[in-house]
């Protein structure tokens, strides 16, 4: 017991020293005596010893002295007042202190090292005290930290390179407004926003429609089969989305087998996949697994007692899925048409594989980025048109569903079974399901056979030379390199990205703050900005001094992070609805402080969701290309970017093989990740 005490003690001391500013600022001092302060070339372990030298802070005199010695104003200041006056000016010194920091650096053309996270850290720590001091979120200092670090991440790695991108695009030669007006009186202008709003809006409809069967199987269905639908509902999500489209192309373009049988049997064209019809199989392919881990999330929670109860007043099957399942997954269903749509809305490689002469706004922005016309107004204008399409459907869902009540999971348990389907709608549900796997069975088919054969189309020979190409090379060559690298971005991603979504929820669900629902708005910003233009803003705004990450790995993670971060935020929004307020309520009058609450209360129950964000986050990292087209460099070259430049070259052997060895790659991680976090039991 004395023991017990004694490390209780301790804890508690090592708190108090990790509260005092002291702490932070002589953790600063000893990244400034060990760490470079100004940027390396080639990163920490590719300098010379000269170079490490020269970057260090105290190796000549220069502008990084100020920036460390200032940080003791805060202790001296503190020791003389401890009244809330005191706290409130150290809240404005260290926002002064940090925009100094940068100003000075941009005048002093000063690059930020290593040394100098940790002097911004010190000054968070201090800011995050005086906060705490003045009675922010209950004085709660793990809060303070978080919406902190949240903040930094969302105005630094999401605003900032979107301003970057629009102050160059409206203060160029070219940004004058009468070119803005002179493009939206282009009527092929309207046209591209019609078409782009017609796919988007279908694939929105048909991936949450396929997306529900597919849940509804899995969660009410399913038993022995479970393992089977599992896949077929997560392979589409786990393939590059150009790698979807080659295998649709292969299936239904002009020398696909089974557009030469509609041909022959019923006059089909040769060209009706290119178009409309193409983005729209290859979008609803890509994106209804991401659709469906919402829905089965959700469905997952909802309490099997309303239903009971509708079985116990007279309500038969279909009155019980009709009246009380569907309006209970109103806001699943409005979060997971909302991700895909604006999902559709921002991608280019499918339209890029299959648009043909239907012209959507992505493709315009990239052709205007990086095409001949280089015309970086037009491609700032249809952004901005593309980002306040976004943001429209989401004003639309938040106020058809934001503001009504979900609540099912109260945290007193329940007992029982969900309620079976009816006869007609199991009928219903196992058809389509049967005909999805059908279809994904055939197509993935394709994929691994043409990733075999010698050349799609033209010799049918078995070989396996694409592999060997590929990986037989050595881990130096081939595609090893690029799949290593992806895989490390991916896991360093990942749990940022679910953690950074789950934390945004929670302060949007359980605190109220003043302008809530528009940083909400804002939030999505990486969302709905397309890939492409995400990326030019990144290389614009982190190319230059203070902040220089272009050709970094750091570049990478970050864009995939912020671009990423919706999907856990959107699916933890959802079960936070439906998870009684009380339990936090009942918490915190026992005493808990707002880390054990969320350790040891709501995580557990938010589990399902944060596996399903985990790995949706992990799997868009690994297969993402448009928002890190522009940022990949021969030193961070991702398995996306080898696959595209493999198509771009021809050698589309190549590109399936690559493609179907990251199926099988990712299928497995999603497996271990399953066994890892495990289901959540709700009582039942």
């Amino acid at each position: 017991m004395l023991c017990r005490v004694r490390s209780y003690a301790d804890v508690s001391m090592l708190k108090h020293r990790f509260h005092h500013s002291i702490t932070w600022i002589l953790l600063a001092f000893l990244a400034f005596a060990c760490l470079p302060v100004r940027a390396l070339d080639y990163g920490l372990f590719g300098a010379t010893a000269k170079e490490y030298f020269a970057s260090m802070g105290w190796a000549q005199v220069n502008i990084s002295w100020l920036w460390f010695g200032a940080l003791w104003i805060f202790p001296l200041f503190q020791r003389l007042s401890e009244s809330r006056r005191s706290a409130k000016i150290t809240v404005i010194l260290t926002a002064l202190l940090v925009a100094f920091i940068w100003f000075s650096a941009e005048a002093y053309a000063f690059r930020f090292g290593y040394a100098v996270i940790f002097l911004l850290i010190a000054i968070g720590a201090i800011f995050v005290d005086a906060l705490a001091r003045l009675g922010f979120l209950r004085g709660d200092r793990f809060l303070l930290a978080v919406a902190t670090g949240l903040a930094v991440l969302v105005i630094g790695f999401i605003f900032y390179p979107i301003s970057a991108l629009f102050t160059i695009f409206f203060t160029g030669e070219s940004g004058e407004f009468g070119n803005v007006f002179t493009l939206l009186n282009h009527l092929g202008l309207w046209k591209v926003i019609g078409n782009s709003l017609a796919v988007s809006s279908a694939v929105g409809l048909c991936s949450v429609a396929f997306a529900l069967v597919l849940a509804l199987y899995t969660t009410r269905i399913a038993k022995r089969s479970l393992f089977i639908s599992k896949i077929f509902s997560l392979l589409p999500m786990v393939t590059p989305p150009f790698v979807v489209s080659l295998g649709v192309m292969l299936m239904f373009g002009r020398s696909g087998y089974v557009t030469q049988f509609l041909g022959q049997h019923f006059g089909v064209s040769p060209n009706w996949l290119y178009g409309f019809n193409g983005i729209l199989i290859s979008h609803t392919l890509a994106l209804t697994p991401m659709a469906f881990m919402l829905l089965e999330g959700a469905l997952k929670n909802l309490s099997p007692k309303l239903e009971e109860a509708a079985v116990m007043l007279g309500a038969n099957r279909w009155q019980s899925f009709r009246f009380i399942v569907l309006p209970l997954l109103k806001p699943a269903l409005a979060n997971a048409f909302l991700i895909v749509m604006v999902q559709s809305l921002a991608d280019f490689s499918s339209p890029f594989v299959l648009g043909g002469n239907f012209d959507v706004l992505a493709t315009q922005i990239y052709f205007y980025i990086v095409g001949a016309q280089n015309d970086y107004f037009s491609a700032s204008v249809l952004g901005i048109i593309l980002l306040s399409i976004s943001l429209g459907v989401f004003w639309l869902q938040y106020h058809s569903i934001g503001r009504k009540n979900y609540v099912t999971l109260s945290g007193k348990g329940f007992e029982g079974r969900s309620t079976p389907l009816s006869l007609g709608l199991k009928i219903t549900v196992v058809s389509i399901f049967a005909a999805w796997v059908g279809f994904n069975a055939v197509l993935y088919g394709s994929i691994f056979y043409g990733s075999v054969m010698q050349n799609w189309g033209v010799n049918h020979t078995f070989t396996l030379q694409h592999y060997i190409t590929l990986f037989g090379q050595g881990w130096k060559n081939g595609a090893i390199p690029s799949l290593v690298q992806t895989v490390l971005f991916a896991v360093i991603a990942a749990p940022f990205t679910a953690m950074s979504g789950f934390l945004l929820a929670y302060f949007f669900s359980r605190h109220r703050f003043f302008g809530q629902k528009h940083i909400e708005f804002l939030t999505l910003l990486s969302f709905a900005v397309p890939g492409t233009v995400a990326g030019v803003s990144y290389i614009l705004a982190f190319n230059n001094v203070p902040l220089y990450l272009t050709g970094t790995g750091a570049i990478i993670v970050l864009s995939m992070v912020t671009r990423n971060m919706p999907i856990g935020l959107r699916a933890a929004l959802v079960n936070f609805k439906q998870l009684d307020p009380a339990l936090d309520e009942a918490a915190y009058s026992l005493k808990a402080s707002a880390f054990q609450t969320l350790r040891f209360i709501t995580l557990p129950l938010l589990k399902p969701a944060l596996l399903s964000a985990l790995v949706t986050s992990f799997v868009r990292a690994m297969t993402t290309i448009s928002a890190i087209i522009f940022l990949v460099t021969p030193s961070t070259r991702v398995a996306t970017s080898f696959i595209l430049n493999r198509v771009e070259d021809g050698d589309y052997g190549l590109a399936v093989a690559y493609g179907a060895s990251l199926i099988v790659i990712m299928m497995l991680v999603i497996g271990l990740f399953g066994r890892w976090v495990g289901e959540t039991k709700l009582g039942r």
